[in-house]
């Protein structure tokens, strides 16, 4: 069974490195000061839910909370707390002040007897403490959860906090090399997760551009190799995070298309063809893929067929379906105004559609074929000068921001993004100062031959 949420700690990411686990959504709060830390987590898209950012400089965490029936909220957050100092219960209540009911799970770096074998620290003191006076609930495995590598004890360091939950079960398991095992946590809420609304992100590429302008320098310093990489990484990373910013999602209001098991099977089985052949390009799964892509259109409009069918057949005058379908299908009819045409205005639609007619005609006919034999002796011999001039040299020819500029604008804004996350459309709606910054990133490469 799969987890409904996934809690990461010490994840040691960059800003610009990729967490993508395939129907998780991801949030994750990176370490930006220096090497370690950082934690995240990963929420199953089929749960509603949203993130919710807490300053904190006591615990490093991410919060996020679970949309659940009747406003009844969990805010659920994964926190690592760093082994040095002292910990702030003011900021430890922060995180359970989000919603009713809380769960803080994590690394505390915390020891007490109430949770862990060998001595006591002063956090775990203060954890223990703090649980007991806000009528709090702690849940930790019975099993240890780190092993040191050059030190033969073993304590409990991982483990959650519950508010306005009974219970729960946590358990270590003793899987992975790691010298942190991972903690699986069963907690019954009392609530069905509800399922997710219909969304859709509408990007507002007039604040993407204000941000773009804003951070994206127009000359990067670029001296070495080890520059060039920096550069993209923080380009891509300024584009990705605009976008972000840029974009709000909308609910979209009205039921959910259920198509039947058997068609979403196909489409399950269409899918993983197609990626086993953009993994392995072996014919056959394309093949494969679209033969179910021709069977699932077929399936789909015998589907919509018969459904409509149905609605047909279930109309009846008496109960007043028959206004409402007429009141559904039927449009108003607006009438075009006159048209005015080389002879005069028009009125009646075929002397409208005769207008259309003639201005189409006169304004699409065949260009004469230029032929200029002086013209076509110069191209020629302005060729051969270039070849007969042509000479090696180690300074390749750079390219000028109108050259990306021109290619950025032939990108089919439609298409998937790659690996980088960036979209064709976020391409097409860079500011010019990006695309300087992006051709100075494609000369240096050249420059340095770094590709």
């Amino acid at each position: 069974m799969q987890p409904n949420v996934i809690a990461l700690q010490e994840t040691h990411l960059n800003p610009c490195d990729k967490l993508k686990i395939p129907n998780y959504t991801p949030y994750r709060t990176d370490r930006t000061t220096h090497r370690g830390g950082g934690t995240a987590l990963l929420v199953k898209n089929s749960i509603d839910h949203h993130p919710t950012p807490i300053a904190s400089t006591s615990f490093e965490n991410t919060t996020v909370i679970l949309d659940l029936p009747n406003n009844n909220n969990i805010s659920i957050t994964s926190i690592y707390r760093p082994p040095h100092g002292r910990i702030n219960t003011q900021e430890l209540d922060r995180l359970f002040s989000q919603s009713s009911k809380a769960i803080v799970v994590g690394d505390y770096n915390a020891k007490h007897a109430a949770w862990s074998v060998g001595r006591s620290n002063t956090n775990g003191s203060i954890i223990h403490d703090h649980i007991a006076n806000n009528n709090l609930v702690l849940l930790a495995p019975l099993e240890p959860t780190h092993f040191p590598f050059h030190h033969p004890s073993s304590s409990t360091l991982d483990f959650g906090i519950l508010k306005n939950i009974s219970s729960g079960d946590a358990t270590s398991i003793n899987d992975l090399s790691s010298n942190h095992n991972p903690v699986a946590f069963e907690i019954n809420v009392n609530a069905s997760l509800a399922s997710p609304a219909k969304k859709v992100n509408i990007t507002n590429w007039t604040i993407f551009c204000e941000i773009i302008y804003n951070r994206i320098p127009g000359n990067p310093k670029m001296n070495n190799i080890a520059d060039v990489d920096d550069c993209i990484r923080q380009f891509t990373c300024n584009i990705t995070t605009a976008v972000n910013l840029a974009t709000k999602s909308r609910v979209i209001a009205g039921p959910f298309r259920q198509l039947p098991s058997f068609i979403v099977d196909k489409i399950k089985l269409k899918n993983r063809f197609r990626k086993l052949y953009q993994q392995t390009f072996y014919p056959p799964y394309k093949r494969k893929a679209y033969k179910l892509q021709r069977e699932i259109h077929e399936d789909i409009v015998n589907f919509d067929n018969n459904r409509w069918l149905e609605t047909i057949q279930g109309i009846n005058p008496e109960d007043n379906s028959l206004y409402e379908m007429n009141r559904k299908l039927s449009k108003k009819f607006i009438p075009t105004p006159p048209i005015l045409d080389t002879d005069g205005m028009k009125y009646t639609p075929l002397g409208k559609a005769n207008a259309f007619r003639h201005s189409l005609e006169n304004s699409f006919q065949v260009n004469p074929e230029p032929y200029c034999n002086s013209h076509i002796k110069k191209v020629n011999r302005s060729i051969s000068n270039y070849f007969h001039n042509l000479h090696n040299t180690s300074q390749p020819e750079l390219v000028s921001p109108q050259e990306v500029i021109s290619l950025i604008k032939k990108l089919n804004p439609r298409k998937a993004t790659g690996p980088d996350g960036v979209s064709n459309k976020a391409l097409r709606m860079l500011t010019l100062n990006a695309v300087t910054h992006l051709t100075k990133i494609f000369n240096k490469c050249l420059a340095l031959h770094h590709f």
